[in-house]
Order: C-alpha cells, then sequence, then structure tokens
C-alpha cells in the first residue's frame, strides 16, 4: 500500500575483462587494448557492510529479521516470528562463513511496527553492477494494521470499518509521513555507518491495486467471522511475482485479505465523496491506471468489481458472471499477478522448498531441516551447543551448522 525506497552507492571499482585470443596476440605485438569491462564490483568486504548494516538499523530502532539469503542460499530464515533477531542473522552468517568471502548478492528482510504501520524491509545489494549503477537498494513496504480483518468480522461490517476509516477521518495520508520519516531515519542511519557510501532516498508513495477478475475470483474462498484466517509471515518466498504484485509484502507477507481490502477502498472512491488525489491506482500487470481523483472513468463497467454485494447476512456475493480462480497449475494461482510455481524466488531448491509454507528452513552449508515442521535433523547443532534430536524445536533458523537461537524440547 504505502511504498518507498533508499538507494546506495556502495564503495566500488572499475574491473577489467579478460584478453580474447586475438586481443591476446595483438598484444604480442604492442597493441593498447582497452579492457575496460563497463561493470563496477564492491572494494568494501561483507564483513564491514554487515557491520554497517547492523549499525544502521540498530540506531533506526529497527531489530526483527525475517531472513538473510547470500548467492540464493539461505542463511538464516526466522520461521517463529522471534522478535529483535537481528543478531542472530549475524550469528548465523559468522558460522556459515559467509562473511569472510566475496558474494554476488546479498538478500536481508526486517520487519518493523511503528504507529500503526507495519512495514517490510527489503535490502538487496549486488557485488558487480554497470559502471555507475548503485549496489544496495533498500525498499520499504508498509500496510496499515487498522486495515486488517478482525477475527468475527463479516465480510460486510469489515468493508464498512475500511470505508469508514477511509472517508470520515484523515484516511491513509498521515501514514504516508510516517513511513517518510522512517525511510529518513534509516537513510541517516546508513550514512554514519557506511562510510564512503551516498546514500539517496526517495519519498513514500500510496498505491492501491484494481484486481481483477482473476483475483476477485478467489474472494470466494475467503473465510468470514468465525472463519478469519489470520495473516502470516513467509521468510523464505518460493516463486518470483511480477506486475504489482512484485512487493516484499506478497513476498514476505501472506495476507489472503489485502486483495478485497483493495477492493473496499476503490469502491468507496466509487460510491462517495473520498477522491484522495495522492492514491495511485494499478492494475495487477503493475500498469499505472489513474490517481484517486481521477480514477472514475477507469473504473467503470468494465470493472468486474463492480458486481459484487452482499446477503442480508453480511456474506460476500460475487457474481456468476466472475468464473472460479484457476487451478493451482496456473500461474495465478498463488493470487497474484505472475506468481509461478515453476519460477524460484528464494534460495536454493532444497532450501526452498522446505521453508515455503512447512515453518521449517535452514541453509545448504550443513544442517537440514525437516519438512514436516520446524525440526532440526540429528545431524545439526543448537547455538547453545546442544544437539537437536528429530523431535526438538528448531528456534527461529538454521544457519550454518546452528539451528536459530535456540531449541526447545
Amino acid at each position: 500500500m504505502l511504498k518507498s525506497k533508499i538507494v546506495v552507492d556502495l564503495p566500488s571499482a572499475e574491473t577489467h575483462r579478460h584478453k580474447g585470443p586475438i586481443e591476446w596476440v595483438r598484444s604480442l605485438f604492442g597493441a593498447k587494448l582497452d579492457l575496460r569491462s563497463g561493470k563496477e564490483e564492491l572494494t568494501v568486504s561483507a564483513l564491514s557492510l554487515a557491520e554497517g548494516l547492523e549499525g544502521a538499523f540498530k540506531k533506526a530502532g529497527i531489530g526483527d529479521a525475517i531472513s538473510l539469503l547470500v548467492d540464493k542460499k539461505v542463511v538464516y530464515a526466522d520461521n517463529n516470528n522471534v522478535p529483535d533477531d537481528l543478531p542472530l542473522v549475524w550469528q548465523a552468517a559468522h558460522e556459515a562463513g559467509v562473511l569472510d568471502k566475496a558474494f554476488e548478492e546479498l538478500h536481508l528482510v526486517l520487519a518493523h511496527k511503528e504507529q500503526g504501520l507495519h512495514t517490510i524491509i527489503d535490502v538487496e545489494i549486488e557485488n558487480g553492477v554497470v559502471l555507475g549503477t548503485e549496489e544496495m537498494t533498500i525498499v520499504l513496504s508498509s500496510r496499515l494494521e487498522e486495515l486488517r480483518i478482525k477475527q468475527g468480522e463479516t465480510a460486510q461490517q469489515y468493508a464498512e470499518r475500511v470505508k469508514g476509516f477511509a472517508t470520515d477521518g484523515p484516511g491513509i495520508e498521515p501514514f504516508k509521513y510516517v513511513l517518510d520519516a522512517l525511510t529518513e531515519q534509516l537513510a541517516d542511519a546508513l550514512r554514519e555507518t557506511l562510510v564512503g557510501a551516498k546514500v539517496r532516498s526517495e519519498a513514500a508513495a500510496v498505491e492501491l491495486i484494481r484486481p481483477d477478475a482473476r483475483q476477485i475470483a478467489k474472494f470466494r474462498n475467503l473465510g468470514f467471522g468465525g472463519e478469519v484466517s489470520p495473516p502470516a509471515y513467509r521468510a523464505v518466498p518460493t516463486q518470483r511475482r511480477y506486475g504489482a504484485y512484485a512487493d516484499p509484502f506478497y513476498y514476505y507477507y501472506y495476507d489472503p485479505y489485502y486483495d478485497y481490502m483493495n477492493w473496499v477502498l476503490l469502491d468507496s472512491m466509487m460510491t462517495s465523496s473520498w477522491h484522495p488525489g495522492y492514491i495511485s491506482v494499478y492494475d495487477p500487470a503493475g500498469q499505472f491506471l489513474a490517481t484517486g481523483d481521477t480514477v472514475t472513468p477507469h473504473l467503470g463497467d468494465s470493472w468486474a468489481g463492480g458486481g459484487l454485494g452482499f446477503t442480508e447476512g453480511g456474506d460476500l456475493v460475487v457474481p456468476d458472471s466472475i468464473p472460479d480462480a484457476p487451478t493451482t497449475s496456473d500461474p495465478w494461482s498463488g493470487g497474484g499477478f505472475g506468481d509461478s510455481s515453476s519460477d524460484a524466488w528464494g534460495g536454493s531448491s532444497d532450501a526452498s522448498s522446505s521453508a515455503s509454507d512447512s515453518g521449517s528452513s535452514c541453509s545448504s552449508s550443513g544442517s537440514s531441516c525437516s519438512s514436516s515442521g520446524s525440526s532440526c535433523s540429528s545431524s545439526s547443532s543448537c547455538s547453545s551447543g546442544s544437539s537437536c534430536s528429530s523431535g526438538s524445536s528448531c528456534g527461529s533458523s538454521c544457519g550454518g551448522s546452528s539451528c536459530g537461537s535456540s531449541c526447545s524440547s
């Protein structure tokens, strides 16, 4: 819903390519060759980057880690929602030895809650980039906790509450400034802790997705009243998403009601005087449609969401003109645009498959987890030094040869 960005240009140097066979011969005859590659690589070590990031997040008051991937291998994954576990990330990284050598790509994800805003912070660092390109990108993606469904709410009660929040008060705009403040706080902290880096930030934007028939068909599967499904983190997603759904929140936090909430807010624009110009509306493919104050012509009769309604008991009615959701083999099956089960996103194939929805995770460097839960195999050891039996709980991670922060019986 809300999104901002921080981009960091880290200390780096241009690399040189190797001579080709013809160039090698030419060099023997004294030819002057231009071996510049047009690319640059980091001149700062992985350990220094880790120390800088840890210091910056500490200064910004952010300490809840979700996962760390290095070269697409899972080093740390918090499947048990352990709070303030950022130190455990670096402990796992040290034990796995990933900070002692160069890397191609480092991916750190954290969560933060502040002033009613739930934010996923997605940090990606590339070692080799095109000359002049920043090596670090941090995307901050936020959602309003007040707009999350509550246990016991019917579809109509939830819709009325969301609509009232948007139309009867200051709405979403104040939270934009909350995210702006968090973004600047983190950017300032990075300037202090990453020596030689150039940091720039982009202001927060408010975005809504106009769900199409494929997403709206899935509303039939939503539970309301006593059947509300709570959202949950998924520390290591296994599928890549595209278009408007290529967002940290869709990757790392599963909320089955988010598309429905988007529909409610868009319906509010259509049926009330609430037309916020600060909101941008996109279709599922990521195509910009309009701002909130100009969206009405784009949501006319062709918009499938216009046909939804409620029964007298508050149940949601999806018209028969909208076909049922596709089967699981369809790329739309995950609920988001281009969510293809054949497109691996995070981690090696073994690590990512065990961490998707089973509740377990591990790195590829020696420790293992069963696919039925979050238990470690007998070959892994706990960070406290004791062995994990096949029935023991595996804390929050399997990094290197250690299993998270604790092992309970």
